[in-house]
């Protein structure tokens, strides 16, 4: 089967965005006992200031696979935060919700977060101790913050009396 040069021109259009697309790393199930993330990070990401807010982690929600509904048939299963990301974009602070996995990745506490909204993008972080997160963040808007994050964990504010 012979294929001509117009049609070799899709085949070669679709691969080259393919790559282009960024993967998250394979996160494995961790090891060991999570540390609680939930709270208020700061930080930046691409020079740029951010905060994370982590709402809620749950130990184990559906990571991927096949689905009837809402029953997982086959796939794994990661345990997982959701929470709010807050960034600049052209000196405006916008703030997006976001679904994350935590996974062992390379031996490390991974943390990857997917921020919900129509420009899409990922973070990747790694714990680096307790109070650290540091890693680096793409998004597919070229306005928006893109590069290295590192946040830090806000102490928890003191009850007034």
């Amino acid at each position: 089967m012979k294929l001509g040069r117009s049609a070799l021109l899709p085949i070669a259009l679709v691969t080259v965005l393919a790559a282009c697309a960024t993967a998250p790393p394979p996160l494995a199930m961790p090891p060991s006992v999570l540390p609680d993330l939930r709270g208020t990070w700061t930080g930046s990401w691409g020079g740029t200031p951010l905060t994370l807010v982590v709402l809620e982690q749950q130990q184990a929600t559906p990571a991927d696979g096949v689905f009837l509904g809402p029953w997982q048939l086959l796939g794994h299963e990661l345990p997982s935060v959701s929470g709010v990301l807050t960034f600049a974009v052209r000196g405006e602070l916008v703030s997006v919700n976001v679904q994350g996995q935590l996974g062992d990745w390379n031996g490390r506490l991974t943390l990857v977060i997917d921020p919900v909204s129509v420009n899409g993008g990922q973070l990747t972080l790694v714990l680096a101790d307790q109070h650290r997160l540091m890693g680096s963040g793409v998004s597919r808007a070229r306005w928006e913050p893109q590069g290295p994050v590192e946040l830090v964990r806000q102490a928890a504010a003191e009850p007034r009396g």
